[in-house]
């Protein structure tokens, strides 16, 4: 029993340093004109988009003081992806082959900047959200910081399945570094911990992105936003990263089931492997110590050993509140979802293995009816 507990406050250690913070994008002045910030072009990679594609366009199209322009590569959709994008006024880029060694998302995006004019480029994923203030925000931050921004958008449970991806998305936060303590100095938002960035929302120069190769030079990554992350680090461009909140949301994977499966299993393993050894030890205390309060409860209850029992529910009471505390800041997961989570962590450890038996053999993942090897 004192092993439990030294485990399961190790883990809240973990938990308070993994998530420590929750910074989010501040209030941007919506009353300034767009003619007087740096002309923006927001870049958009499409397939088979339409359902969220009619949604995203809409919200800019009340932001358009903001916006140069908006570019929409349609990259080999069958739907009305095209059609739509026209409709709202996109220049509609249809993507050209994709050469050898290059993927899908990659590729388009790199069309779409070589068909921008603007000075600023935002890279928004078609699945994204966003407010009438969330364009000023983002022009906002990354003109106070003058570095590169980019989001994990809020995720918007639209059914319990999506809820599954709860520990995936605190995983999105915390592994990444977004929520440890603040440093210290000119650029504390830069944290060296803070290994990539998040790909449905990036807000970046020309001058940075052309500094760093574009897309090209990450244009074979199945991580694609860490990959670029690193290549900044690498030339030295400071990147700060926020939180959506209620600003920049997205609804990840509502396909259903196999999407959301699909999706998850791409990106896990291929993340880790680029994640510092210090977050991967506090990642590691606090999934087990998580996984250790209902574990050890049912073990109890099964052997009837009571104290130890209701010493083991209250370490899950208190993991439901902390648990609750982070989930509020990421997501619209409901108190069920909360107390279920040993459901859902299991989950999350079966794709995450899945995800890694995959990369060690060189096995595909079917993403968007394309092959991609996850040993890449």
């Amino acid at each position: 029993m004192i092993l439990v507990t030294a485990m399961l406050l190790l883990g809240l250690v973990a938990s308070w340093l993994l998530f420590n913070r929750f910074p989010g994008l501040e209030q941007g002045d919506t009353q300034e004109s767009g003619n007087q910030n740096p002309q923006l072009s927001i870049i958009i990679p499409a397939r088979n988009e339409e359902q969220n594609l009619v949604l995203l366009l809409g919200d800019l199209s009340r932001q358009q003081a903001w916006i140069h322009e908006i570019i929409c590569v349609d990259d080999g959709s069958s739907d009305d992806t095209a059609s739509i994008a026209t409709a709202a006024g996109a220049k509609l880029i249809t993507a050209a082959p994709r050469p050898a060694g290059w993927l899908g998302k990659a590729w388009a995006c790199h069309q779409g900047w070589e068909a921008a004019s603007g000075e600023l480029l935002l890279f928004l994923d078609a699945d994204v959200r966003l407010s009438p203030a969330g364009i000023g925000k983002l022009l906002k931050a990354q003109q106070r910081s003058g570095q590169v921004v980019s989001v994990m958008p809020y995720h918007q449970i639209a059914s319990r399945t999506e809820a599954l991806s709860l520990f995936f998305n605190c995983l999105q936060m915390g592994a990444n570094g977004l929520g440890l303590p603040q440093g210290r100095g000119k650029n504390k938002q830069t944290n060296p911990y803070q290994i990539g960035l998040y790909g449905p929302v990036i807000l970046i120069s020309q001058a940075d992105y052309q500094a760093v190769g574009g897309h090209a030079a990450i244009k074979d990554s199945i991580v694609d936003d860490i990959a670029l992350g690193q290549k900044l680090r690498a030339k030295e461009i400071p990147f700060a990263l926020f939180l959506g909140d209620h600003d920049v949301a997205y609804r990840m994977y509502g396909g259903g089931l196999r999407q959301l499966v699909q999706g998850w299993t791409k990106n896990q393993a291929a993340g880790l492997a680029k994640t510092p050894l210090s977050v991967i030890i506090l990642v590691f205390f606090w999934i087990t110590a998580v996984a250790s309060a209902p574990f050890y409860l049912a073990l109890n209850l099964v052997g009837q050993q009571w104290l130890e029992a209701g010493i083991m529910a209250a370490c899950y009471g208190i993991w439901v509140l902390e648990l609750t505390r982070i989930a509020r800041h990421i997501g619209s997961f409901s108190v069920i979802d909360i107390v279920c989570y040993p459901l859902l962590l299991l989950f999350y450890l079966l794709i995450f293995l899945r995800s890694l038996v995959k990369r060690i053999l060189g096995l595909p993942v079917i993403w968007k009816y394309r092959e991609i090897r996850l040993d890449k």
